[in-house]
């Protein structure tokens, strides 16, 4: 599989440097589930850590995004980097000493700090490689963070039942503290113009050129909709295989690694660069595909059918990934670019809490089955809603639904 970008010196810092980081956060994550249940807390625990991770993202995207296209991006990633550094360093001794609201409170601090990275990073690509190798950069980064993402769970679990959670929760500080140094390692810079001060309505610039722009409009709603759909898949999707068809944590784990192999062949498939048009009517197949491939999952008659269809599932959302960074950037106006992906984050952020609450409501009302293949009956009923402007979507200038300030 090659990604190759003409020696890109900045895009592959970017692209080991997100991979890092991501194997840290898996590993972060890893340590704090095992944490609650060696310790004996329950559900509301664990929900309370999702919660403390997905919030911030709803609650400060504005604000991050707005961070975002004004100060310089090398400067602001290395920053914040830093400071969830030092933040996860201080989540070693309040793991030890068992309270948890100060652990839940350092966990929302520190995805206060994704809040703004995340949506940087998306929007730095842009600034470091040539638009004719746009989407081959996304897929490279999605790729990367991908392969990261299927180490991470492995990885965590070892050094957790090794040398403990504080030798997880170190690693993960230690990747901030790389990321950090891979992002003064770059040789090009996204450097928003000077600005005289923040005016009123700025903040709600990126969703308001969402709403305005018929494209983004409805690629965010696809996103929302299949971001509900997994998380509430993702809560069914154990019982499904380990209760209904009788897997053994081995062939669990191997089928979460073959959705995570998907989202790498995702990528690699959605490397081509394409028109904002051609963009969305492969966006439009994915997300079909996706949707029916949930339907199979939920009808599985043994374990093969469903690996295969978790596979297939994987495939579909790394091509969302890629293919959405991809129409966003050229859809967008690049002062507002920042704002327009802590949107997207923030919608991403909401959808999940949804999702994770919902997926446990449902669950006592109907089967797994039921509730995976309506998911995907879901998936494709939103797509019918939205399916149609999108295939109407014409190469150009995006709709100007704001004023855009440098």
């Amino acid at each position: 599989m090659s990604f190759t970008l003409s020696g890109n010196h900045d895009l592959r810092v970017v692209a080991v440097g997100r991979a890092i980081s991501v194997l840290g956060d898996e590993v972060a994550v890893i340590a704090l589930l095992l944490w609650a249940s060696r310790q004996g807390h329950g559900a509301v625990v664990v929900a309370a850590l999702v919660m403390a991770a997905a919030l911030p993202q709803l609650l400060a995207a504005p604000f991050a995004g707005l961070l975002i296209d004004r100060l310089p991006a090398r400067r602001l990633i290395a920053v914040v980097s830093v400071g969830q550094a030092l933040t996860c360093a201080v989540l070693v001794p309040a793991v030890a000493s068992g309270s948890v609201p100060l652990v839940i409170t350092l966990v929302a601090v520190m995805n206060l700090g994704q809040t703004v990275v995340s949506p940087a990073w998306q929007a730095l690509v842009p600034a470091i490689v040539p638009a004719e190798q746009l989407t081959r950069a996304l897929a490279l980064v999605q790729g990367a963070t991908a392969g990261a993402a299927l180490l991470g769970p492995a990885v965590g679990g070892l050094l957790v039942g090794s040398v403990g959670t504080s030798s997880a929760l170190l690693l993960d500080a230690a990747t901030f503290l790389a990321l950090a140094g891979a992002v003064l390692l770059l040789r090009r810079d996204r450097r928003p113009s000077p600005t005289r001060g923040w005016q009123a309505g700025e903040m709600s610039a990126g969703i308001r050129l969402v709403a305005g722009d018929p494209v983004l409009r409805g690629v965010l709603t696809l996103i929302a909709a299949f971001v509900l759909a997994l998380g509430a898949v993702n809560v069914a999707e154990v019982f499904l295989l380990t209760r209904t068809l009788g897997a053994g944590p081995t062939i669990y784990g191997l089928i979460g690694a073959l959705f995570a192999s998907g989202l790498i062949l995702g990528a690699w498939l959605s490397r081509r660069d394409r028109s904002v048009s051609a963009a969305v009517r492969l966006l439009v197949v994915a997300t079909l595909a996706m949707a029916g491939s949930l339907v199979v999952l939920g009808l599985a008659p043994n374990v093969a059918v469903a690996a295969l269809a978790s596979l297939a599932v994987g495939v579909g959302n790394g091509m969302l990934n890629v293919l959405t960074q991809a129409i966003v950037v050229r859809r967008t106006p690049e002062p507002v670019l920042g704002r327009v992906f802590a949107a997207l984050q923030g919608v991403v952020g909401a959808a999940m809490l949804v999702a994770t609450g919902l997926g446990g409501v449902l669950l006592a009302f109907v089967d797994t089955r039921t509730l995976i293949v309506s998911c995907g009956l879901f998936g494709i009923a939103v797509l019918l809603l939205v399916g149609r402007p999108l295939l109407r979507a014409r190469d150009g200038a995006p709709v100007e639904a704001v004023t855009v300030r440098p």
